[in-house]
């Protein structure tokens, strides 16, 4: 082994390489549901290396650089976290019912911010041992991040971290499993409000092939039939002898056609009573037809409902999915849509492109990615990160990660450079998001030795325990918050406390006990804020602790 790392330590890049890889791949790893997720993995493993004597003299020399490849994964990392934030940090506050979803996932964090530092305090843990502590209680990857580049002892922020991630996760998913038991929350609840609407319908939307056979049907336009208003269903394609068509207002039925209709099962139902019986037709199926996405970004579509819009009715186009940051909502009628909200919609062209004016722009169809828009968001938070402010006798400089997070939150919220709109693809955000954490990660991981967990000596015991506290008590607290003055329903407080704790783990969990994709909404929408305010919780516990 030692060869193998010598070996390594004289090759520019390649053992850091190695360690992103072996982490990356170590966090995917499941276990009832439970993973250690990239951040952690890479941890675990740059720990590991960096105890065999890993280093990067090859590749930094013997001096300390000013600008090294961690540094870079860091600003790439908390660039991202702002700028994936922005289009929905300042509705999430102003939308409709949103800022109760805002007001839990804020409980949690300025809750595990007071008992972190309350058990430093107690048990005189320091700086970087405490802030260790709260991203690992939080599994926060940018709480961890952002404390790392002002605390006195970053080794041992590692290894906290390090040992109080694997703590945060099991007690997130646990809570989630067992406390709604324990507290008598029904998921599959209303509202506690009795003047609140539905939020969903009775049931999903699906397609289903019919075969023409009523006469009232047969030989008459589409815009005669009106079927959309008379059954609540959508028609997307058609299948006539050996083509496939798609459907307008002046398409006229035929005895023996097949037509794919779209809507609940009730409208289904409904649907089969005027044109015909159902039927199964292959070619139908095979011959989707590919939607395309819009992103909303006009001012008099935030805050409307699908409903409202009408999109159906006026447009014959139909909203398939809506993706919001980092998750998909099934569509319903009294969902409200939100500033930098993606629809895939399905329609004829022209009414695509009416739809597309009421709502904002296509997103362009190609992968590439304006690359643009993050080197000129990193310039503009390290300029942002250097200004020095002094107002009522307080003088505070925002540092670089608070002028990176500026950045990409402005950036994000208008998604454009003067007239250029910034096109970032989801899975090219996804991709700069991870490798700099993992770039960011690995470094300082390899980089705090073993021997940096002689901080922990004698009081590992005290900082586990406190890990576990700091988990619970916050997730307690915001219960109580939601359900005793707030009044919401236990699918959106635990949706709510999942987004707050930015933890992909708690929300598959709440889905998977709901069994409903219900709790993204509110995931969505308390996520969009707490990822700001995981990522501030760093260098504010820092602050308090000295």
């Amino acid at each position: 082994m030692q060869e193998a790392i010598s070996w390594l330590n004289g090759v520019p890049l390649a053992g850091l390489m190695l360690v992103v890889a072996l982490g990356f791949t170590l966090g995917r790893l499941t276990w009832r549901g439970m993973a250690l997720g990239p951040a952690g993995g890479t941890l675990l493993v740059a720990l590991l290396f960096g105890d065999l004597g890993l280093s990067f003299e090859a590749l930094y020399g013997a001096a300390d650089p000013a600008l090294t490849v961690g540094t870079f994964g860091f600003c790439l990392f908390i660039y991202s976290v702002g700028f994936e934030a922005g289009p929905r940090f300042f509705s999430s506050l102003f939308g409709g019912p949103g800022w109760r979803f805002v007001v839990v996932g804020t409980v949690v964090n300025v809750v595990a911010l007071f008992l972190a530092v309350l058990f430093g305090e107690v048990f005189d843990l320091g700086d970087s041992i405490t802030a260790g502590l709260l991203s690992g209680a939080l599994t926060s990857a940018p709480t961890y991040a952002a404390a790392d580049r002002v605390c006195s002892d970053p080794a041992a922020l590692a290894v906290t971290f390090a040992l109080t991630y694997p703590v945060g996760l099991a007690g997130v998913v646990l809570l989630v499993q067992f406390l709604p038991r324990l507290l008598k929350h029904d998921f599959s609840a209303g509202a506690s409000d009795e003047d609140e609407k539905p939020r969903a319908p009775t049931s999903p939307e699906m397609e289903r092939a019919f075969e023409v056979r009523k006469e009232d049907a047969i030989g008459r336009p589409l815009k005669e039939l009106d079927l959309t208003h008379r059954t609540g269903c959508y028609l997307t394609r058609l299948h006539r002898g050996a083509e496939v068509l798609g459907c307008d207002a002046d398409t006229v039925l035929q005895a023996g056609d097949h037509v794919m209709a779209r809507g609940r099962l009730d409208e289904l139902q409904v649907f089969a009573e005027v044109v015909g019986p159902e039927v199964y037709d292959e070619e139908l199926r095979r011959r989707l037809p590919s939607p395309r996405r819009i992103r909303v970004t006009h001012r008099r579509a935030v805050g409307k409902s699908l409903s409202d819009l009408g999109l159906t009715q006026k447009h014959r186009c139909l909203v398939v999915a809506i993706r919001r940051g980092e998750v998909v909502l099934e569509p319903w009628p009294e969902l409200p849509l939100e500033r930098g909200d993606v629809l895939d919609v399905v329609g004829p062209r022209g009414g695509l492109r009416a739809a597309e004016e009421e709502l904002g722009r296509f997103e362009r169809s190609t992968d590439e990615t304006d690359v643009a828009v993050y080197a000129a968001g990193i310039f503009l938070g390290r300029l942002l990160g250097q200004v020095h402010v002094d107002a009522l006798g307080v003088a505070f400089t925002p540092g670089l990660a608070g002028g990176l997070l500026l950045a990409g939150i402005v950036l994000g919220r208008f998604q454009r450079l003067g007239p250029i709109h910034a096109h970032v693809p989801q899975a090219a955000r996804q991709l700069v998001r991870d490798l700099g954490i993992l770039l960011f990660v690995a470094e300082t991981g390899v980089q705090a030795s073993g021997s940096s967990l002689d901080a922990l000596r004698g009081v590992m015991g005290p900082t586990l325990g406190a890990a576990a506290l700091v988990t619970a008590l916050p997730v307690l607290a915001a219960c109580l918050v939601a359900r005793r003055w707030l009044r919401m329903r236990p699918v959106d407080t635990w949706g709510s406390i999942g987004g707050g704790m930015t933890s992909t783990a708690a929300l598959v969990a709440v889905k998977r006990a709901a069994d409903s994709n219900e709790p993204a909404l509110s995931y969505a929408a308390s996520y969009a804020f707490a990822s700001v305010l995981v990522t501030i919780a760093g260098p504010t516990v820092i602050y308090l602790m000295r």
